[in-house]
């Protein structure tokens, strides 16, 4: 795998026997998804687990229609921005019950939000988890583990070194293997996103623990 400093916004991997998705920038994860139905990995109508800094639900400027092609999923991928991505699955159902756990100040309407994992397992694992019949999406973006939250983000972009303790982060992976290895979870999409996570260094730190965690470091990929 390249190290951060040399991925450009369109760097993506898949695991080959694994459904998990890395990419550096967050707007590819719906390419990730739509290429995952298209391939009967998951079901339309899916639900999503997004594990984020920021709840990234903006409605897209431009209409998204239903893709039927991976040159389609690839091209409005690319065209998304990063926020943008959950409303475009949502709007084409993909995506239909959303979960969020993120401390943000003002949860969006329509979801179910909690501020931080253990809140969601006390109060929405069993809810989330309830539906055989149903494709369930973790969606982690690394950002999430900075502590820019608690410092003025415009001052931070790109350059904010401060995260979490190394215990706190994998404790964190860990309960996300456990749901992957448990079965729970039919896909995986990871965003890196250096500069909200603080810059290269503390994302590569990140994600080197996210690897450790899911036993990846061995593990065959290919670009996508």
């Amino acid at each position: 795998m390249k190290n951060i400093n040399d991925m450009n916004s369109k760097w993506k991997i898949k695991y080959l026997d694994h459904n998990i998705y890395i990419m550096r920038d967050h707007n590819w994860a719906f390419s990730a998804w739509e290429l995952a139905r298209l391939e009967n990995k998951i079901k339309s109508g899916a639900t999503l687990l997004h594990v984020d800094f920021h709840d990234d639900y903006c409605k897209p400027l431009e209409k998204v229609r239903k893709v039927e092609t991976k040159e389609e999923a690839l091209r409005i991928g690319e065209e998304l921005e990063i926020f943008e991505f959950i409303k475009a699955a949502e709007g084409i159902g993909t995506i239909k019950d959303i979960y969020m756990i993120g401390d943000y100040n003002s949860p969006p309407e329509g979801v179910f939000h909690a501020y931080t994992l253990n809140q969601f397992e006390n109060e929405y694992r069993m809810k989330f988890f309830n539906n055989e019949n149903t494709s369930f999406i973790l969606d982690l973006d690394l950002d999430f583990f900075n502590l820019h939250a608690y410092q003025g983000i415009e001052r931070n972009y790109d350059d904010n070194p401060f995260r979490y303790s190394n215990e706190y982060i994998k404790y964190h992976m860990e309960r996300f293997k456990q749901y992957y290895d448990d079965g729970d979870l039919d896909l995986i999409t990871v965003s890196i996103s250096p500069e909200h996570c603080g810059g290269a260094k503390t994302s590569q730190e990140i994600l080197d623990i996210f690897l450790e965690v899911f036993e990846l470091a061995n593990e065959q990929f290919i670009s996508w």
